[in-house]
């Protein structure tokens, strides 16, 4: 009778079991709405947009990986440099500004690019990119600036 019992037991447990697969699949778009989303005026912008379409990349790697090129041009020029780009082309402090938690207090930028889950090599892809957008609307001295930055 005991183990009859026992069998039954077993039998219920099994049949109330968690499955752990849906949790998760129920708790993905809770988590996925949590994330902050990106600003239209992000996606709009006509880099993230070249970005994506030329890199085949998300929005998301495509602010973050700006966001790590430029803060690693400013961490390259003189504050009153950096100040005067962001006057001339102010997409730029937005772009740093929507940078990903985290991303920025990373190391190195092929650090920051792995965390956006891209490959080093695409720092060489981005550059040019992002170098051509900031210098179309900054002064000639400034491009000399920036391209610099950008080289070390």
């Amino acid at each position: 009778m005991r183990s009859l019992f026992l069998a039954a037991l077993l039998i219920i447990s099994n049949a109330n079991a968690l499955d752990f697969g849906s949790v998760v699949q129920t708790l993905t778009p809770a988590a996925q709405s949590a994330a902050p989303a990106l600003d239209a005026s992000l996606t709009s912008n006509p880099l993230i947009k070249n970005l994506t379409s030329t890199l085949g990349i998300t929005p998301t790697q495509a602010v973050g990986g700006t966001a790590a090129i430029i803060n690693n041009a400013k961490n390259n020029m003189k504050p009153a440099d950096f100040t005067a780009l962001t006057k001339q082309v102010p997409q730029a402090g937005t772009l740093l500004g929507a940078a990903p938690a985290g991303l920025l207090g990373m190391g190195t930028l092929g650090s920051q690019f792995s965390f956006l889950g891209m490959d080093a090599s695409m720092i060489s892809k981005f550059t040019p990119l992002v170098l051509q957008y900031l210098q179309s609307g900054a002064t000639p001295a400034m491009d000399k600036i920036l391209a610099a930055a950008m080289a070390k």
